[in-house]
């Protein structure tokens, strides 16, 4: 096969996903976890309390590049503290379709679960509406999840959540319990 019909074939294949290929700018900042200030990933706020609880930091068990984003859950103060990952300020239209697409890793302890959020915000900051997805355990393989969503008329931003949760009766987290996530993607899609 000749490198012409490859990058063709190529470029095919990208323009066929919807919103991606075709104007489709990734909306999170630092979505595939190269960048990292200290354990925190850049563009991202998260629960650790540097050199004290770091519940958040990078993997080199990663999905693309070299780097991935691993949350979990550690005996911190005598309490079980779980790892979370928020960007805030996401520019959204209100009224469009927006296409998120994420690899995890979630290894599980005692039921808990991988969970993921994207929150809608109006002009005035408050929320108008919150979707949201659990993430079981993925037999420490890699998974993709993708999600299409329609942004309420009036929201103007989003803030996106990676969290640990117990499982439906768990009770408490559970430490070892992680979810290690790379790659996210949220675009606006594209209309016909």
């Amino acid at each position: 096969m000749s490198p012409r019909i490859i990058i063709l074939a190529a470029l095919s294949a990208a323009l066929a996903v919807p919103g991606f290929g075709q104007g489709g700018k990734n909306l999170v900042k630092n979505g595939e976890f190269e960048r990292f200030a200290g354990d925190d990933p850049a563009g991202w706020e998260t629960t650790s309390i540097p050199k004290v609880c770091v519940v958040v930091s990078a993997s080199t068990t990663a999905h693309g590049g070299k780097t991935a984003a691993r949350l979990e859950v550690k005996e911190c103060f005598g309490s079980k503290f779980p790892g979370m990952i928020t960007q805030k300020n996401i520019p959204i239209t209100g009224g469009s379709t927006y296409t998120m697409r994420m690899a995890y890793v979630v290894k599980s302890v005692g039921g808990d679960v991988g969970y993921v959020s994207m929150e809608f915000e109006n002009a005035e900051g408050s929320t108008v509406r919150v979707c949201e997805e659990r993430l079981h355990d993925t037999g420490g393989a890699f998974k993709t999840f993708t999600s299409p969503f329609q942004a309420p008329d009036a929201a103007v931003s989003g803030e996106l959540k990676v969290a640990m949760l117990t499982g439906k009766d768990a009770g408490s987290l559970h430490v070892g319990t992680h979810v290690i996530v790379d790659d996210i993607v949220l675009v606006k899609s594209e209309t016909p």
